[in-house]
């Protein structure tokens, strides 16, 4: 099921089609990625990509808050629209403007399934069912004849804003994922059924989240600036903390999966480190994580889902590929 895809065939109609390309958007807080495969002989081929730099923004929480806003990323799509001809887009959200949790529903048809996720909305987001969009994915079928779903909730407000933002620049949304979400597409092979644990750094946060059976399950974010303005890193204390936090959210997966485990959820395999800086991937702060958690740790191959490394080499090097994560996992074709 695509995200919010629902809200979004209200205001543009999706090609009736089953696949057709489209690119994929990043926008962050400082920088609007974008990426594009195409198929040939059924083999994904890169064929544009590039990055532009965002200058007013604050931080992910003021995205498209103020008309400067808007205003600059509007003529940055306009720009890469006019350059690399784009027409279908899917974009990201930032998981700081999402909530995801797992619910246990009946099974029924998608209708009776919203009915059950409505009623119970208000306890695990704080909006009114009428304030927000939502959709789901299932995940298991249970034993006591129930699915286990993830679900995604977002503001109302936020969608609209997206959606005429794109518009304006004549670019069709077909679907909207949270950073995440597209990043377990693009770092975790589609048939690893597998547990782990993306910690995508940046510069003032981390984001952690928890995927199994490739589908994000937990996500939380730790708001702490660990590196400076030349990514060098901050104190030693913060770094001490932020390792901290991230244990905590390991624990609370360990306590999950053992108090639920006729789910049979798999301990974490692995963290997937993950960052559009490669000096925060290649820096200290890695060994840290390794000798303070003592987990296996794996820098991201964004390419797991697109090509094999030991037969081909991609067109973006190694370094410059972090930083295209996220929208290549928006770009990938779906994987479920």
């Amino acid at each position: 099921m695509n995200i919010f895809l629902e809200k979004i065939k209200k205001h543009i109609p999706v090609p009736k089609m089953i696949r057709f390309d489209h690119a994929g958007i990043d926008v962050c807080s400082a920088h609007i990625r974008h990426i594009n495969f195409k198929k040939i002989n059924n083999k994904l081929i890169l064929d544009t990509y590039g990055v532009e730099e965002i200058k007013n923004i604050r931080s992910k929480e003021d995205l498209l808050s103020t008309n400067l806003e808007i205003l600059e990323i509007l003529e940055i799509l306009k720009k890469i629209k006019k350059e690399y001809k784009y027409k279908y887009v899917e974009v990201s959200l930032p998981e700081e403007l999402a909530y995801i949790y797992t619910q246990e529903v009946d099974d029924g048809d998608i209708s009776a399934i919203n009915s059950q996720i409505e009623f119970k909305i208000e306890e695990n987001v704080p909006f009114k069912v009428d304030e927000i969009i939502f959709d789901f994915v299932e995940i298991l079928n249970l034993e006591n004849k129930k699915k286990l779903i993830s679900i995604t909730v977002v503001s109302k407000k936020i969608i609209d804003d997206y959606i005429e933002t794109f518009q304006k620049a004549n670019l069709k949304i077909v679907s909207i994922l949270i950073q995440n979400q597209a990043l377990s597409k693009s770092l975790i092979h589609k048939d690893d059924k597998n547990s782990y644990c993306i910690v995508s750094i940046e510069r003032k946060n981390i984001s952690v989240s928890i995927v199994s059976f490739g589908i994000v399950l937990y996500t939380s974010t730790i708001n702490k600036t660990i590196f400076d303005q030349d990514l060098n890193l901050e104190r030693i204390e913060i770094l001490e903390e932020v390792i901290k936090d991230i244990y905590k959210i390991i624990f609370f997966w360990f306590s999950y999966i053992e108090k639920n485990n006729s789910y049979k959820f798999n301990n974490i395999k692995s963290l997937i480190i993950n960052s559009t800086h490669s000096n925060i991937i290649d820096s200290e702060f890695i060994n840290m994580m390794t000798n303070k958690l003592a987990m296996p740790i794996e820098k991201p191959n964004v390419w797991v889902n697109v090509l094999d490394l030991n037969e081909e080499i991609p067109l973006i090097n190694k370094t410059d590929s972090y930083q295209y994560a996220t929208s290549i996992g928006l770009a990938l074709p779906r994987l479920k």
